[in-house]
């Protein structure tokens, strides 16, 4: 497998690590507590910063390719293209709610867990289409030279969490990752 892919299944996982971390913020949020809005609006930011500009455009640079090699299934395909844009406005619109919630806006908190909610449903379901059909047929229908003529066009930046770490920026998901990789 290439390393671009290795890359790719990778931020998978950790993608699902942290969207399980958002699922029990908004299993607090829900129950009334008042959840660690620094944890809660780093993570989108993190989701923002890595998987918004640097994952999914990679992603969209190997679809856009397996499609020009004729890869079968292009209705996939497009669907996870214009998923990216979506899963991009869905984590500003939810961040701007919590924004607003922090500054003692009044917002209904149901709606604004629905739009987490929305958030991680989307985002599993988009990773299950990718892992399941979309790179596979990639990984078959690609070679060599494809796969080296993406990696040179690929947005590069390291992952600013999981890879050179940067425990200012991200300082309350760092620690809460740390301590649970403690336990």
């Amino acid at each position: 497998m290439h390393p671009l892919m290795q890359r790719l299944a990778q931020d998978h996982v950790r993608l699902v690590r942290l969207l399980d971390l958002l699922s029990a913020l908004l299993d607090r949020f829900r129950d009334g507590q008042e959840p660690d809005y620094d944890l809660f609006c780093e993570l989108l930011e993190y989701m923002d910063t890595y998987a918004d500009t640097i994952h999914h455009p990679t992603e969209d640079l190997i679809f856009r390719r397996a499609l020009d090699q004729g890869a079968e299934n292009r209705d996939v395909f497009e669907v996870l293209m214009r998923q990216h844009s979506v899963v991009v406005q869905m984590n500003k619109r939810f961040r701007r709610s919590l924004d607003g919630i922090a500054h003692e806006e009044v917002l209904r908190r149901d709606e604004v867990e629905g739009q987490g909610r929305e958030l991680v449903t989307t985002l599993h379901a988009h990773m299950t289409l990718e892992d399941a059909q979309a790179f596979p047929i990639a990984r078959a229908r690609l070679d060599t030279a494809d796969w080296d003529a993406i990696e040179a066009l690929a947005p590069r930046a390291d992952d600013p969490l999981f890879g050179t770490p940067d425990p200012q920026r991200f300082r309350a998901l760092f620690r809460h990752l740390s301590e649970q990789a403690q336990d």
